[in-house]
């Protein structure tokens, strides 16, 4: 008796272990096919919402399939071997599928356009990736439900563990999957160790079949079930009380067609529930997102964070629920107040989430990144996790609802996990596209919590003392949700607390982000969530440089392709009359309330259209797309794409700086066409920008860089693919009495001050040189690749690498001594790219290298550095050869 109990025992052990590694598995295989898609599809909420769909759909229909057929099983454990073959097979579809879809996807993009037939394209693409392995994985639970449920009585709380444990492996494989293993291994390697695991799983489930034959649940006896009607057994009004309390029939039972009847009333509850239970804690998952994105720093470590809170908090409810499950108290009562608990705990979240976060503020952390994605999860913890964990118990306990309906194990956990897997795709769906677009993020909230609520008090319980204090209960804080919370009242957005006066103007609160415009001294801003700011109009000259500056050194440009729109200053710029060759102006923007906010305040500043006509010129054309995505879509060609500086460390924006986005974009380049990249190193560390500028050297012919301005700290710069060997275009501008009259009488004292003139010609005092020639300086560091996405991972971490104090970023000194180092490997006079120009107009590379050194002297208050270095860009600037080891200024200088 001894040895059958060690042996039990061991052999449950070992099948919880097979669960959380199958649920380890299938959060990897989620989170490779989350990012799949993004990179096929573009990165947008509609992108997810079909790929999720697909893989939610996968899971209902095989939790329903396998649960139907499990029962007439003779080995399930075999079953369940079979079933993670079938999705370790289905898994390497990731290595083949992306191919074929890069292969068709642009025709049937070419050819169906946008709208609705695209979604459809997209969905059918994304099932033919994820609807395999994820049928396989729907059939899991019920399967080995089948096999370690031993016993009716034991139903809900084995049931319940299961669900937990395989959570809880979900969630170690959502934080490896989130955290570490793509930068390790890449996104390939990955799903190849997930693999691994499933085939693992598989052979050990096998070896446990062996002596596993023929396991089936016993039959629950008729008394289980209900009392036969002759039988009425003469119980005290006491103890007929305490059986109805414990949810048990009553003694005096109905006939046997009337107890027929009654069975399919209560399954049909428990599946209704287990429906909303789905829904619920999907749209909630989407909304938190939302919720932390308006507070966070979006990088990808973000995202995870909150994808592994969630799941740890459900599976710590599921572990309740296995608890819960032994208690003797009326299950459906149990029920109605675990609803009750999460009603009431979704009612008081906005004040527990704002009293968190300080009304919105940016949560911020002096400390590494080790300290500060200790912050994310305390945060999350402390505002999510009571919600989380009270409404992870519910799915997990309606197993103990649905234990005196059992008929087979399998097909029970079957049917309620399709309709809680149905009711996830209806959660997250909704939520994503309509209740956000049309209540905001707070009114969501509102009502997901009256639902539950509502469940609650509608849900028929025995009657008792106790089952009329939880109706009250309900009732009152249905109330108290509708009556004392106002979400008009809750902010959906924070103001920045640097910004003197600022006001809001407009906010708008879409399924990606929340957009607002804000007006302040420095001008109208477009900003999202919060903190991300897209442009104003006090920085409207900055902005349009953006598109000026490569225009002038490719003045016969004629169509041009904008990866951002923002303000739409920038894409505006290239309708100037001074460009008078651009003909074609495609400009693509992620989110469409930017569009909206740029066209209706960007477009009328007191009768001045700051974004130049780009939303009603008929050469222009603004898409809301991926831009990334559009690029690789498209058949269109363009003579210049000018892509927006994002920041790296943002969740998605470290897509835009692979070897693969950067091919995609050369090859929608029209012969001498170029690629602008434009780069914030007020934002990048040196080792980003280093690897962004390999990535590009490994695609590019030549590669080259120019500034976008001279302001220490501030600094901007722009890496410039071009497609063949050619020299820049030559200009024949005669510039030098303009360059001369510019620092006529000038000295260092007037750095700030300087009128210096700005053609095709005098443009080459923002160049600083050729990085293709000087490529050995970028050797020691990786390729950013779709497999390999070093930016996206790493760029959270590095600037966060020292802590407080130290400032990372690759800006001042530290990026001169970069620029020293170019110009001397390939020194601007035998630079092949400045071949066409002329002699006296290839040194401005080095005048312009001189008078950034001069701005960052004059900000560390180093004046004798600050003379050296004026001087020398005074000799460049104007061609002077040095006379008796001095520059020769002409006008001489002023006396100190």
């Amino acid at each position: 008796m001894a040895k059958d109990s060690n042996h039990s025992r061991c052999r449950n052990a070992v099948v919880f272990g097979l669960v959380f590694l199958s649920g380890f598995a299938a959060l990897i295989y989620q989170i490779l096919w989350m990012k799949q898609a993004g990179l096929l599809f573009g990165n947008t909420s509609h992108a997810a919402a079909v790929t999720l769909a697909s893989f939610f759909g996968g899971l209902a229909t095989g939790s329903w399939f396998f649960g139907r057929r499990v029962a007439s099983a003779v080995n399930p454990m075999r079953t369940y071997a079979l079933l993670e073959i079938g999705i370790a097979l289905t898994a390497m579809l990731y290595f083949v599928v992306p191919a074929l879809f890069r292969a068709i996807y642009p025709a049937l993009f070419q050819s169906v356009g946008g709208g609705a037939a695209m979604m459809l394209v997209k969905f059918a693409l994304s099932a033919l990736l994820v609807f395999p392995p994820a049928f396989f994985m729907g059939g899991t639970i019920p399967v080995i439900g089948q096999f370690m449920v031993r016993a009716h009585h034991t139903f809900g709380r084995v049931a319940a563990l299961l669900y937990g444990v395989n959570t809880l492996g979900a969630a170690t494989g959502a934080a490896l999957a989130g955290f570490f293993l793509p930068l390790w291994l890449g996104f390939n390697l990955t799903c190849g160790l997930a693999i691994i695991v499933s085939i693992g799983v598989a052979a050990i489930a096998f070896r446990l079949s062996a002596s596993e034959k023929g396991v089936i649940c016993e039959k629950p006896t008729d008394e289980e079930v209900a009392p036969k009607a002759e039988e009425e057994p003469k119980l005290t009004r006491q103890e007929r009380r305490r059986l109805e309390r414990q949810g048990e029939p009553s003694p005096k039972a109905p006939s046997e067609v009337q107890v027929s009847e009654a069975v399919p009333r209560g399954r049909a509850m428990v599946r209704v529930i287990a429906f909303l239970s789905g829904f619920g804690v999907l749209a909630l998952e989407v909304l938190w997102t939302r919720l932390f994105s308006q507070v966070l720093e979006n990088s990808v470590y973000t995202f995870a964070a909150m994808l592994v809170v969630v799941l740890l908090c459900l599976a710590v409810g599921a572990a309740l629920g296995s608890l819960l499950a032994r208690w003797k108290t009326c299950p459906r009562l149990v029920l109605s107040l675990v609803m009750l608990a999460g009603g009431l705990s979704l009612t008081l979240f906005p004040r527990v989430f704002l009293g968190v976060t300080n009304g919105f503020e940016l949560v911020v952390s002096t400390g590494n990144w080790s300290s500060y994605m200790l912050v994310i999860f305390r945060t999350a913890f402390v505002t999510i996790g009571v919600p989380a964990v009270v409404l992870g118990i519910l799915f997990p306990y309606l197993m103990k609802v649905e234990e005196s309906h059992v008929e087979s194990p399998g097909k029970s956990l079957g049917v309620l996990a399709a309709a809680n897997t149905v009711g996830a795709i209806l959660g997250a769906i909704l939520c994503g596209f309509l209740l956000l677009d049309g209540l905001g993020m707070w009114r969501s909230l509102q009502l997901i919590a009256l639902l539950y609520l509502a469940a609650a008090l509608v849900l028929p319980l025995p009657w008792s003392a106790r089952s009329g204090v939880a109706k009250l209960a309900c009732v009152g804080v249905i109330l108290f949700n509708v009556a004392a919370l106002d979400p008009a009242k809750l902010p959906v957005f924070s103001q920045d607390p640097d910004a003197e006066k600022e006001t809001l103007v407009e906010v708008w609160e879409g399924s990606d982000c929340t957009v607002a415009v804000t007006d302040s001294r420095h001008g109208l801003a477009i900003r999202i969530n919060s903190h991300y700011s897209l442009g104003s109009t006090g920085a409207y000259m900055p902005e349009k440089f953006q598109a000026d500056l490569p225009l002038m050194v490719y003045p016969e440009t004629e169509s041009v392709f904008f990866l951002g729109v923002g303000t739409g200053i920038t894409a505006g710029s290239a309708l100037d009359s001074r460009h008078s060759k651009v003909d074609r102006v495609v400009a693509c923007e992620l989110v469409p309330e930017v569009i909206t906010a740029a066209k209706k305040y960007m477009t009328d500043l007191r009768g001045f259209d700051a974004t130049g006509g780009l939303f009603e010129d008929e050469r222009a054309e603004v898409r809301v797309e991926d831009g990334r995505h559009f690029l690789m879509a498209t058949d269109e060609r363009f003579d210049m794409i000018n892509a927006d500086l994002f920041v790296p460390f943002r969740s998605g924006a470290g897509s835009l700086y692979t070897k693969e986005h950067f091919e995609n974009a050369k090859s929608r380049l029209e012969s001498g066409g170029v690629f602008v990249q434009w780069l914030p190193l007020y934002q990048l560390t040196e080792r980003e920008f280093a690897v962004i500028a390999r990535t590009m050297i490994e695609v590019f012919d030549q590669v080259s860089l120019w500034r976008h301005n001279f302001q220490p700290g501030d600094e901007v710069v722009a890496l410039v693919g071009h497609g063949g060997g050619e020299a820049l275009p030559a200009c024949g501008i005669d510039s030098h009495a303009d360059k001369l009259m510019a620092v006529q009488g000038k000295d260092h004292r007037d750095l700030t001050r300087l009128n210096l003139p700005l053609d095709p010609q005098t443009v080459l005092l923002f160049y600083i040189g050729n990085l293709t020639a000087t490529r050995e300086l970028f050797e020691d560091v990786p390729i950013n690749t779709d497999d390999r996405p070093v930016i996206e991972y790493q760029a959270p971490r590095s600037f966060r690498r020292d802590g407080a104090g130290n400032s990372p970023w690759f800006v001042g000194a530290e990026f001169a001594d970069l620029v020293d180092q170019v110009q001397e490997l390939c020194p601007p006079d035998e630079d092949p790219l400045l071949q066409a120009r002329l002699s006296s107009n290839r040194r401005l590379p080095l005048a312009g290298t001189a008078f950034h050194r001069a701005r960052i002297a004059e900000v560390e208050a180093d004046l004798d550095e600050v003379r050296m270095a004026w001087q020398k860009f005074v000799t460049e600037w104007t061609h002077q050869e040095e006379s008796g080891g001095k520059p020769r200024v002409p006008g001489g200088s002023r006396s100190e």
